[in-house]
């Protein structure tokens, strides 16, 4: 397998510019492209040191290639459904009564919003204001925010200007 090529970046000192130009213009002169006149100078400065410096020569038939290494990026987290998930519901002190209960999901707005879309749907859909209105009178906080929740995850969706469930 051929070597692949190197690319190589060099920052020039302001003082050794000079001669860095009057290198280019040798290259030039020339009619080779610096890359292949370094090459070249590399070349002679280490013939110099031919004796000194063995560059290994890789045996095929004695050992094998070298085995690539494989780094496998940690995959993100599973989301859970949101069945799964427990549901946390603040109340504000206002609104707390004497025998605190803890509130389970069936009385969290969204599922209260369920309820109510399966009584009045009839079959053809519902009116997007009449369950609004509706959720307003049951006294669900929020129907419309609640409403596009429910249309995003997929269990609402608009056909026809009338709201039906999945």
């Amino acid at each position: 397998m051929a070597p692949k090529n190197l690319n190589f970046r060099m920052a020039i000192p302001e003082e050794f510019r000079n001669k860095w130009a009057l290198f280019n213009s040798r290259a030039k002169i020339e009619e080779i492209t610096t890359a292949e006149l370094l090459k070249d100078l590399i070349e002679d400065y280490l013939e110099e040191f031919g004796d000194e410096i063995e560059i290994p020569v890789p045996d095929t038939e004695e050992k094998s290639a070298p085995k690539k290494r494989i780094i496998k990026k940690a995959l993100p987290a599973k989301k859970k459904s949101f069945v799964s998930k427990k549901v946390s519901i603040t109340i504000n002190k206002g609104d707390s009564s004497d025998d605190e209960e803890t509130m389970g999901i069936q009385d969290t707005p969204k599922f209260k919003l369920l309820e109510l879309m399966r009584s009045l749907d009839s079959g053809d859909g519902v009116d997007p204001e009449v369950l609004r209105t509706a959720a307003q009178a049951k006294g669900i906080r929020n129907p419309r925010l609640q409403m596009n929740k429910m249309m995003r995850r997929g269990i609402f969706y608009a056909h026809k200007g009338r709201v039906h469930l999945t």
